[in-house]
């Protein structure tokens, strides 16, 4: 007997329990557990095997009757392993019929449990097994279930040969299935479409699977395409050859399988097949494989369907662009994309009609074989005909039977041209429609998105090339506009005698405009009337009487019609009672611009341009170009009048100009510091430039960028001394407004204070809530502030308090810079105001400061006033009136 199994490590040993009832398994499990030991369960019996050799457990509990592979087979299994042979193997089952209990223990079992199971019983017997106890039988009974035990397994052997038959006929069948629905696909192309493709690839699998009738829709393209099989061919399926006639057993059955790719549905594909017993579930799942086949390949000629069209819009795009390189004239631009939007839609007649004033159209191009307009306007109100209502809409516009839709204002040439269906886009510039883009087919058509998305695209590129040949036509205008005004300036401004100004300007401006005539008059200085000054192209019988006439300023014509401030034009003007003067009728004339010369908004004179022959349509750059030389000839009529003035005052300015002599120490140091600006500042700015430029060009560790920052530094240092010598010599206009010293000071000490100059002393700010505002120039008044609160710093290198001050006494502004500095000794008080004069080292003052700084307080009419004791600090008070009038010191040229 072999030697009982014990616990370890204080432990029960580890129990597997094959069992394909649920229920069973979780009870014994239950008894188990709560017994100590260790369960591991198995539903069938190649688990049960797979289980007992991963955890060699010290007791196999077995039921007899289980799927698959029955009890008797499984312990043969278990026993055929060495490291299982010696594990007690026991039957767990119930007495179904008499000798079963014999023959488990004759298969290999070693003991018998009878089921039900005793819930009290059942831990003893198998604590007994566990310990040793083996069950036998009799060796007088053991040779009859030996047989019976051998004759069921060959049995069972036999019924297995036969289905490994069965399989091997059915992988045969099923691998000539597979190679006909691989010759099916081998030869389909998604390039064809999806239509075509599938037109191609139903047939050939309908034969290979063998299906009476097979079918795929797809959703999104509205395709059904759907073939039937032959109905005398003897039905394929799995179980076909297996010796089975499609007999009354056999039966139709439908599947309905989705199309999907990555999620997204496509459709379903449909298929009827007749089957034998057993072969639904079999078939399915091939059907399946092929479905998913299909979809991809209709996935497959979408995407490519969807490529080519790209790659056609693409070229349209890319010829579009060469379009718009090829050419800047408008005309030649739009005729060439209607042709290339012709050809690549498929159209028999595009137009490009354009927008030009309220409801009115010009057709500007047309390609096609169709009758060109005899007037290529339109008029279309907004939603009126095809083009109106696109304007209107700012939509595409299709429609599919042109002859009956009511908004084809152009019926008859549609009907003559045999017209059936239209495209129509809108042209947009930025949003704002600028024209109308129509293709027309004589084929009754139904556009597609994709192809109204390309006539967009395209439309959107014929916009671009509008705005580039207008821009081309505004910019060659306004090049001749400036070439004219250039001369125009040229001829006045090669003379300073008035009517030599006047003729030149009438010539320049009668060429520009095309005109026939043109006079140039001026208001007398002496007396309140307009007389012709100069003509251009006057006939000879009408000069002496255009001479020796004028016309009083408080006329009619003047007064009522608007010279005096704006152009007077008018294209008809011999119907124009506007211009049946006698001053008008003198010239002959069909239409007539009256452009005035303001100088300062005073009407000083104008310009008169005729048009004798022909009807003149003014365009507003014309207007423009008038008014443009009008205000030439002002200046030049104005600095001709002045030149007469400058005369005069040259002889008076010999008569007083004398050599200015320096009165004051302040003036002499002025002058000085201008002629050291004028000697420093031209190397400062090379020098700074310079270093600069060559710190640009080295790398951020370049060594040498330290000592190119000194020189920075140093020359900066230079150049803020110049700034100081300049703003001595009061060589800055003086523009004061009114202002909140209050606000400034806060802008001052918080400027300061970032600069970390107030680490080591406290600021105290008490201002005057309710001080007025001061007329003061900020940027002047700031560097005083700055450099009394500098020197006070200064002053307090070891640490002290600031106050700052601000109240109203009188009509005074008063600042106080209270510090708790060292104090100035009286015989340095007296010189801190002159310039030049520090007490600090060379490299940290100028000396101008308190200079500067009182210069600029005097300009406000201000005072500086200093209260100093040594070892007691020092206040410096600045006093500013509230109102002052006074003028800023000039500023220097």
């Amino acid at each position: 007997m072999p030697a009982p199994i014990i616990r370890r490590n204080g432990k029960k040993a580890k129990i597997l329990y094959v069992e394909d009832n649920r229920e069973n398994r979780m009870l014994v499990r239950a008894i188990l557990e709560a017994d100590g030991y260790a369960v591991v369960d198995a539903e069938d019996g190649l688990a049960g095997v797979e289980a007992a050799v991963r955890e060699e457990p010290a007791l196999i509990l077995l039921d007899v009757n289980l799927p698959g592979i029955d009890g008797y087979e499984v312990v043969a299994v278990l026993k055929s392993f060495p490291a299982l042979a010696n594990t007690p193997v026991v039957a767990l089952t119930a007495y179904a019929m008499e000798g079963d209990r014999q023959r488990t223990l004759v298969a290999g079992c070693d003991g018998y449990i009878q089921k039900p199971i005793d819930v009290d019983t059942f831990p003893r017997q198998v604590e007994e097994f566990l310990h040793g106890k083996r069950e036998h039988v009799e060796e007088r009974e053991e040779g009859a279930y030996l047989r019976e035990l051998n004759q069921r397994l060959v049995h069972r052997l036999v019924n297995q040969v036969e289905e490994l038959k069965r399989l091997n006929q059915h992988f045969v069948r099923r691998a000539t299935q597979l190679a006909d629905l691989h010759r099916a696909v081998q030869d389909i192309t998604s390039e064809v479409g999806g239509r075509a493709m599938l037109d191609q690839l139903l047939p050939a699998l309908s034969r290979a699977l063998g299906t009476r009738s097979l079918s795929v829709e797809l959703a999104e393209s509205d395709v059904k395409v759907a073939v039937t099989g032959d109905s005398t061919e003897r039905p394929r399926s799995v179980l076909a050859g297996t010796g089975l006639g499609a007999g009354e057993d056999w039966a139709e059955v439908d599947w309905t399988l989705p199309l999907a790719v990555r999620g997204r549905p496509l459709g379903v594909m449909t298929a009827r097949h007749v089957l034998p017993p057993g072969a639904k579930a079999d078939e399915e799942q091939l059907l399946n494989i092929v479905a998913n086949q299909v979809a991809i390949a209709v996935e497959n000629a979408r995407l490519y369907s969807g490529v080519a069209q790209r790659e056609a819009e693409q070229r349209s795009l890319v010829e579009a662009g060469h379009l718009l390189a090829s050419s800047l004239r408008l005309t030649d631009v739009l005729q060439r994309f209607t042709e290339l939007v012709r050809s690549r839609i498929d159209l028999d007649v595009v137009r490009i009609w354009l927008h030009e004033s309220p409801a009115e159209y010009r057709l500007h191009a047309q390609a096609g074989l169709a009758e060109q307009p005899g007037d290529r306007r339109g008029h279309f109100e907004p939603g009126q005909g095809i083009v109106g209502w696109v304007m209107e809409h700012l939509t595409p516009l299709v429609i599919a039977d042109l002859p009956v839709d009511p908004r084809l204002k152009e019926r008859q040439w549609a009907k003559a041209e045999g017209l059936m269906s239209l495209v129509a886009v809108p042209l947009l510039l930025e949003d704002t429609p600028v024209g109308v883009l129509v293709g027309l087919s004589r084929q009754r058509r139904e556009f597609s998105t994709e192809e109204v998305t390309l006539v967009q695209a395209l439309a959107t590129s014929a916009a671009v090339a509008i705005r580039n040949a207008r821009l081309y036509e505004e910019t060659q205008l306004r090049l001749r506009h400036n070439e004219t005004l250039v001369s125009v300036s040229q001829a006045i401004g090669s003379t300073l005698d008035l009517t030599d100004i006047l003729r030149r300007a009438t010539r320049e401006m009668v060429r520009a405009l095309g005109a026939d005539i043109g006079a140039a008059w001026l208001r007398a200085q002496t007396e309140d009337r307009f007389v012709p000054l100069v003509g251009y192209h006057i006939p000879k019988g009408v000069l002496d009487a255009a001479t020796a006439a004028s016309v009083p300023f408080d006329d009619a014509f003047f007064q009522g019609h608007g010279p005096l401030g704006r152009v007077l034009c008018s294209e008809d003007s011999q119907a124009d009672p506007r211009f049946q003067t006698p001053l008008g009728r003198l010239f002959p004339h069909r239409s007539i611009l009256v452009q005035p010369i303001l100088w300062k908004d005073e009407l000083i004179g104008g310009f008169t341009v005729l048009w004798s022959e022909a009807v003149h349509h003014f365009r507003p750059d014309e207007l423009r170009l008038a008014e443009g030389i009008a205000l030439q000839g002002a200046l030049a009529i104005e600095n001709s009048r002045l030149y007469e003035g400058v005369k005069q005052q040259m002889v008076e300015l010999k008569r007083t100009q004398a050599q200015l002599v320096q009165s004051t120490k302040l003036a002499a140091i002025g002058e000085l510091a201008a002629n050291i600006a004028h000697e420093i500042n031209n190397p400062l700015t090379t020098v700074l430039g310079f270093a600069s430029f060559i710190a640009e060009r080295l790398p951020a560790d370049d060594p040498t960028r330290e000592e190119l920052g000194l020189i920075q530094e140093e020359a900066s240092r230079a150049r803020d001394i110049v700034r100081d010598l300049l703003q001595f010599s009061r060589q800055r206009d003086f523009m004061p407004e009114p202002s909140d010293v209050n606000l400034v000071l806060e802008q001052v000490v918080g400027m300061v204070r970032r600069q970390g100059a107030l680490n080591v002393v406290s600021v105290t700010e008490a201002y005057a809530p309710d001080l007025p505002m001061v007329e003061l120039d900020v940027p002047r008044i700031k560097q005083v502030f700055l450099n009394i609160i500098n020197n006070a710093v200064y002053a307090m290198k070891d640490g002290g308090s600031l106050i700052i001050r601000t109240r109203v006494d009188g009509g005074v502004a008063r600042i106080a810079f209270e510090d708790t500095g060292p104090g100035i000794p009286t015989e340095v008080l007296g010189r801190i105001f002159d310039p030049f004069f520090t007490t600090k080292p060379e490299v940290s003052g100028t000396g101008l400061g308190l200079s500067v700084s009182l210069g600029i307080v005097q300009s406000h009419g201000g005072t500086i006033d200093v209260k100093s004791a040594v070892g007691a600090g020092t206040t410096f008070t600045v006093s500013l009136p509230i109102t002052h009038d006074g003028e800023g010191p000039p500023a220097d040229a």
